[in-house]
């Protein structure tokens, strides 16, 4: 896979600035991944349809930061939102996602896994009319025709904790594969490994904001990202990304981008080529 690099929206030697985000192209599949401070909301954007993957950390976020970026990108419906696993960082804004926008289907986490804010959001996506779906693992998700988006899902009995059930999205598009790993952990990771499940992509959500206790070095083996995204909040109280994880990225020979120094990281591809730009609003 043959990778471009276009940086978009960051003076060189000076402050970042403002940038209007590029037109996409018909045939071609964009990965954003919002920079939400310390937590995760990815879209995925194909033609007209838009897939949310998580919804940022708190309702603040998702009015002040989500839906405006959206609203710029000319998203006023969404196809599916998947909740990847039942934290906060990850789940905080969805009610208020489901308030202000159209969806048509919710991907929730597993009825294994507990928060008071899982309830709210599912009032929320009855009350307006969101198909409410749990996954299982191997399932495709039928979002769009031309991409496949598969999810998997570790094994309880071999990967016990929230984190480590967080829904692992494949997504395939032409010779393209890009990763989205949630909050996953070594204990799934070497699960997935020992189980032989497709890893490989060229781009990888790094899991868990790039935590030490995830991006085992035969994890990232079997991955070998070309392009890696930290999602995480500038100056945060758990360090992360941690430094050993950023080296053990560059080992395997992915260039990383951070949102907490970059802005927004958006990934296109039109299944051949990959371009990776960076947005600050």
């Amino acid at each position: 896979m043959f990778i471009t690099l276009v940086v978009v929206g960051q003076a060189v030697g000076g402050p970042p600035g403002r940038s209007a985000p590029l037109p996409l192209p018909t045939d071609e599949l964009e990965l954003r991944v919002f920079d939400v401070g310390q937590g995760d909301s990815i879209l995925l954007r194909f033609g007209e349809m838009a897939l949310l993957v998580d919804a940022g950390p708190d309702p603040e976020t998702a009015r002040e930061v989500l839906l405006p970026r959206m609203a710029r990108l000319g998203v006023e419906r969404l196809d599916g939102l998947v909740l990847t696993h039942a934290d906060a960082d990850h789940i905080g804004g969805a009610a208020d996602i489901l308030r202000a926008l159209p969806v048509a289907t919710i991907w929730m986490a597993s009825s294994r896994q507990d928060h008071p804010l899982l309830s709210v959001i599912e009032a929320a996506a009855r009350h307006g009319g969101t198909r409410i779906e749990e996954p299982v693992d191997g399932q495709a998700l039928g979002w769009h025709p031309a991409t496949v988006v598969r999810v998997n899902i570790a094994a309880p009995s071999v990967a016990s904790g929230d984190n480590n059930q967080s829904m692992v999205l494949h997504v395939r598009y032409g010779d393209s594969e890009i990763l989205l790993t949630g909050d996953i952990e070594r204990a799934a990771e070497r699960a997935y490994v020992d189980a032989g499940v497709e890893l490989e992509a060229d781009v990888l959500k790094v899991a868990h904001h790039g935590a030490g206790t995830s991006s085992s070095p035969e994890f990232l083996a079997a991955v070998k990202p070309q392009v890696a995204i930290v999602s995480a909040g500038l100056g945060n109280a758990f360090n992360h990304p941690r430094d050993e994880v950023l080296r053990r990225l560059r080992g395997v020979g992915a260039q990383v981008f951070r949102t907490d120094l970059a802005g927004d990281v958006v990934v296109r591809t039109d299944g051949h080529v990959i371009t990776v730009a960076l947005e600050r609003s």
